[in-house]
C-alpha cells in the first residue's frame, strides 16, 4: 500500500507539470519580429533581451526582434530595415534598442531614418535621452553624445515632446540679433560690457519660449543641450549620410 501511494504520488506530479514546447522549454515564449539587418560594415553586435555578451553578426540578413539591441564598433555601419517600409543606418559607435514595433530608443551615436507615414495612425516614435520624437512619415537623422542631442529633418514632419519638464526653446531672430550685437562688440562698434550684457538679457526674454513640445519641418535642425533648444543648420555630413538611405 505504502509503495502504491508513493507510485501515485510520482505519477500526478509528472502530469502536474507543462509539456516542453518545440523551442525545448515550456516557459520560453515566442519572440516578436522588429525587422532585420540587411548589410552592415565591419563590426555589428545584437544583445538579445536580458543578455550581456551579444552576438556578432556573421551573416546577412540577421533576424532583429523587440527587445534586442543593435551595436555598432569603430568604423561599422548597420543597415537596417524594419517591418514595413521602415529602415535606418546606425553609423559608428552607436546603440539602438528596439523596445516595439513602433517604438525605438536610441541610446547614443549618430543615425539616419527614413520612416514612411502610417495613414492616420499614430507614427513611429523614438526615445533620445529625456526626449521622444514622434514620426509621420519623414527623413530624418540623429546625433547624441553626452548631453548634446542634434536632430536634423530632410524632409516630412517631426514633433519633438519632452519627457519631464518643459524646452527653453529660443527662436533663431534672437541668434541673429545676438550674434549681430556680439560682431559689433568685438569690433569695437560698442565699448561698453554692461550694454552687451543687457541687451542679451533683453533679447533672451523677448525671443525664448518655455514650451513641453515643438514641431520641426523640412530642413530644419536643432541642438538640444540639456533643456535649451536652439536652431542650426544641417552639416554637410549629415547631408551625406541621408544618401545611405537610398543604398538598400
Amino acid at each position: 500500500m505504502k509503495f502504491l501511494l508513493i507510485l501515485l504520488s510520482l505519477t500526478a506530479l509528472l502530469f502536474s507539470q507543462s509539456p516542453p514546447t518545440a523551442e525545448g522549454g515550456s516557459q520560453e515564449k515566442e519572440r516578436e519580429k522588429a525587422g532585420e539587418v540587411v548589410k552592415k560594415q565591419g563590426r555589428v553586435k545584437v544583445f538579445q533581451e536580458n543578455s550581456l555578451t551579444g552576438t556578432l553578426i556573421n551573416h546577412i540578413p540577421w533576424d532583429l526582434f523587440v527587445k534586442d539591441i543593435v551595436k555598432t564598433d569603430f568604423a561599422s555601419m548597420a543597415f537596417v530595415r524594419l517591418l514595413g517600409f521602415d529602415k535606418l543606418v546606425l553609423m559608428e559607435n552607436s546603440v539602438l534598442y528596439i523596445e516595439g514595433i513602433d517604438r525605438l530608443n536610441f541610446e547614443g551615436g549618430r543615425a539616419v531614418f527614413q520612416i514612411k507615414k502610417r495613414g492616420e495612425t499614430a507614427g513611429l516614435k523614438v526615445r533620445v535621452k529625456s526626449v521622444i520624437i514622434g514620426i509621420k512619415g519623414t527623413r530624418f537623422a540623429v546625433t547624441a553624445e553626452d548631453e548634446k542631442l542634434g536632430i536634423y529633418l530632410k524632409d516630412g514632419q517631426l514633433s519633438v515632446k519632452k519627457i519631464v519638464g518643459e524646452f527653453i526653446r529660443y527662436r533663431k531672430k534672437e541668434e541673429e540679433a545676438f550674434e549681430e550685437f556680439r560682431r559689433e562688440f568685438e569690433e569695437g562698434i560698442r565699448k561698453e560690457r554692461e550694454e552687451f550684457e543687457e541687451f542679451k538679457r533683453q533679447t533672451e526674454e523677448e525671443f525664448r519660449e518655455f514650451v513641453k513640445e515643438f514641431t520641426l519641418k523640412p530642413g530644419q535642425a536643432v541642438m538640444i543641450v540639456g533643456s535649451e533648444v536652439r536652431d542650426v543648420e544641417i552639416p554637410d555630413y549629415i547631408e551625406d549620410e541621408f544618401k545611405y538611405l537610398d543604398m538598400f
